[in-house]
């Protein structure tokens, strides 16, 4: 029989032999595609445009580039367009793929930089759009827990004080005093830092921390520190006291807000003239539908303006436009409907099954909104007086469970009341190194009230460009995304009046014009940015 041809026989490689082919056959490859299609560019970027790229990256928290992953430039048939203009790139770009005019493609003539584009001949001219800022910051009425200021330059203030600065800071804040004017005290940058970071605080237990207040799940090592009661009614009769001297300093204009921080909700009272409402209101985030009916009960009056409108196909429920709530006949009486469906001949427990049906209906859809936005309440008026009476005798205020049981509501504001803890922010000074540049960084922990990011702000030098990051408290987002309705606007309205009315509110004259202004800037910010160039702020 004739034999079989063999089979060849297949020679072994080692690893490192397979991996010099590969890289052979990538150079080859490489080679062929530079001789087709020409050379590759190089990316162009000045130092600067890298800080700032940098620092952004950190602001804006982006996650950090990984060094050891494949990077843009190993993409061999990418073209990667630099950017040259501080502030502009995005824009100028938009102005070239939308320019009427027909221009060069880049097929014809290699792109080289936007430089290239705007210094060639025979084509449109192209505007370099700057971004534009706001000469004044606007206001958030978000409780926040941490503030981080950036910047390539050193700060003119720092967490190390001296003796002087200090106690002319503590001085300063404490009777209100603005250190720009005519004082005694010491108007070094710290001392007016310092002025900055305090507060006033009640009640205050060291070993406790009373913002933010949480009312999640306790461990076995927590334990309430009211043991008897009176130790409970103690402390409800200091807390009562110094909600009625704060109610008093809204009420007569000295003091222009403060936050009541319970466990459950957070209420924000606003004094007359603050945000160009003529009247002295409150407002309450979150809310539930219980809560709110325990408002009705006591008859106060409330408008829900984040509540989303909601229609009735069959015509069973319709919105109450003052309390935002679903209206419903009594019990006592007998709708239209019913005496419909007994017309019709329907028995009585038919109907009374029918009731009880809408009233579930209307029991979920009221309660859909509970701890949302949407659930936020505003009191105008004399009916914040009625509140006030209110939170005095609202026992749910206070936690009857966990470390914070038998402790009342937080009350935190910007000028002293009775009973008030001074306080100060704590304050943590570090150097931060990212990718060769050094920027200095501030962090600023603790209740950051409203007027503390503008006073801050304010003591920063006209021509020292930084940046800040706040943390917010999620449950008090909802202050800021209240606007003035068109029944609230008075044209005739002037804020001069208001400032004067509250010119002994403790806030200094410039931030207070800001404050009283009826077209003023109220939103939410996450991130803070002031440029020393062009003296405006940008935010996100």
């Amino acid at each position: 029989m004739p034999k079989s041809p063999e089979k060849p026989v297949q020679k072994w490689h080692h690893p490192s032999e397979v991996m010099k082919l590969h890289k052979l056959k990538m150079k080859k490859k490489a080679l062929q595609a530079r001789i087709a299609g020409g050379i590759l560019k190089t990316s162009l970027s000045d130092s600067k445009d890298n800080k700032n790229a940098a620092l952004e990256d950190i602001i804006s928290a982006k996650k950090r580039k990984n060094p050891f992953a494949k990077t843009d430039e190993s993409k061999k048939f990418k073209l990667d367009v630099p950017s040259i203009f501080d502030e502009s790139t995005d824009q100028t770009l938009f102005k070239l793929l939308h320019q009427t005019t027909p221009s060069t493609t880049c097929t014809s003539v290699p792109l080289t930089s936007f430089e290239n584009i705007l210094r060639k001949e025979n084509e449109a001219e192209v505007v370099v759009v700057k971004a534009q800022g706001e000469n004044d910051i606007p206001i958030d009425w978000t409780l926040k827990t941490k503030i981080r200021l950036w910047s390539e330059q050193q700060f003119s203030w720092s967490q190390k004080l001296k003796i002087s600065e200090e106690a002319s800071g503590t001085t300063g804040f404490v009777r209100c005093l603005d250190q720009n004017t005519g004082t005694n005290l010491d108007i070094s940058p710290n001392s007016k830092f310092h002025q900055c970071c305090l507060y006033w605080q009640q009640p205050s237990l060291p070993w406790l921390t009373l913002f933010p207040r949480s009312s999640g799940k306790v461990s076995e090592s927590d334990s309430s520190i009211v043991t008897n009661v009176a130790m409970k009614n103690a402390l409800q009769e200091a807390w009562k006291d110094s909600l009625k001297s704060l109610f008093q300093l809204i009420r007569t204009k000295q003091c222009p807000y403060f936050y009541v921080c319970s466990n459950s909700f957070t209420v924000l009272f606003r004094a007359a003239g603050i945000s160009g409402i003529s009247d002295i209101h409150a407002l309450i985030t979150p809310t539930t539908r219980g809560f709110r009916q325990m408002l009705k009960q006591e008859d106060i009056e409330f408008r829900m303006p984040l509540k989303k409108k909601r229609t009735s196909d069959q015509g069973y429920e319709t919105w109450d436009s003052t309390t935002g709530e679903l209206e419903v006949a009594p019990d006592d009486e007998e709708s239209p409907d019913e005496q419909w469906l007994q017309s019709m001949g329907i028995n009585a427990d038919d109907i009374k099954q029918i009731n009880y049906t809408q009233a579930k209906i209307v029991h979920k859809a009221e309660c859909e909104v509970d701890n949302s936005e949407q659930s936020l309440v505003l009191i105008e008026g004399v009916e914040v007086h009625a509140l006030y009476n209110f939170l005095i005798n609202c026992k749910s205020a206070t936690s009857l469970t966990g470390p914070l049981a038998g402790i009342p509501p937080t009350l935190l504001a910007p000028v002293a009341f009775n009973g008030a803890t001074l306080k100060a922010l704590k304050v943590r000074e570090s150097k931060v190194h990212v990718d060769n540049s050094y920027y200095h960084s501030l962090e600023i922990s603790g209740p950051i009230l409203p007027s503390t990011i503008h006073n801050l702000f304010s003591i920063n030098q006209a021509e020292h460009s930084m940046s800040a990051t706040f943390v917010n408290m999620a449950s008090t987002l909802p202050f800021s995304k209240v606007l003035k309705s068109n029944e609230d606007k008075d044209p005739k309205r002037n804020s001069i009046f208001d400032k004067e009315n509250l010119s002994d509110c403790g806030l200094s004259k410039k931030i207070l014009q800001q404050f009283c202004k009826t077209d003023v800037c109220v939103t939410n910010i996450e991130c803070l940015k002031y440029s020393g160039d062009n003296k405006t702020y940008t935010w996100t």
